[in-house]
């Protein structure tokens, strides 16, 4: 499948609205790269599928303290510790926000998308790409926050 330059920016405006709404912060593009097997994840990530015009997956992937960071801030300055239950939920809620954003970039420009509940997942390195074939790539958009932040958004289109 050739991807399309507004496919990819659909996500990137996505995210970056999304971030500015949420963080007051809406980030800086990094380089984007293509990401080869094998795939390396952050500590925690948020998978959302993606299905109709194109299909497969965009995975935000995380450190922790970059997920409690967003969760803070979501949750309109609370202060977040760690990872509980609330917390997770808000992270979960930045990738649907995101993903739902990308998705009505996508629709103006006449690809017709839906989007899947998002899937919390904190693990070990790769793990989160355990079902993508090694042959796959993913398109990955860094997003550089606050200080050393990077909340990257990795785009696996079928």
């Amino acid at each position: 499948m050739t991807l399309k330059v507004e496919n990819v920016n659909s996500f990137v405006q996505g995210a970056q609205n999304t971030l500015q709404m949420v963080a007051g912060n809406g980030g800086k593009l990094g380089k984007v790269f293509v990401k080869n097997a094998p795939y390396v994840s952050k500590e925690i990530s948020v998978i959302v599928g993606i299905i109709g015009d194109l299909k497969g997956e965009v995975i935000f992937t995380m450190d922790e303290s970059c997920g409690i960071y967003l969760a803070s801030k979501i949750m309109m300055g609370f202060e977040v510790v760690g990872l509980d239950d609330m917390a997770i939920s808000a992270v979960k809620e930045i990738g649907n926000m995101i993903s739902g954003n990308a998705a009505s970039a996508l629709f103006s420009h006449g690809t017709k998308v839906d989007i899947t509940t998002p899937t919390f997942y904190k693990g070990t390195q790769g793990d989160v790409y355990n079902f993508i074939k090694p042959d796959s790539k993913l398109i990955c958009m860094p997003i550089h926050l606050e200080g050393e932040q990077v909340f990257e958004v990795d785009l696996h289109l079928q």
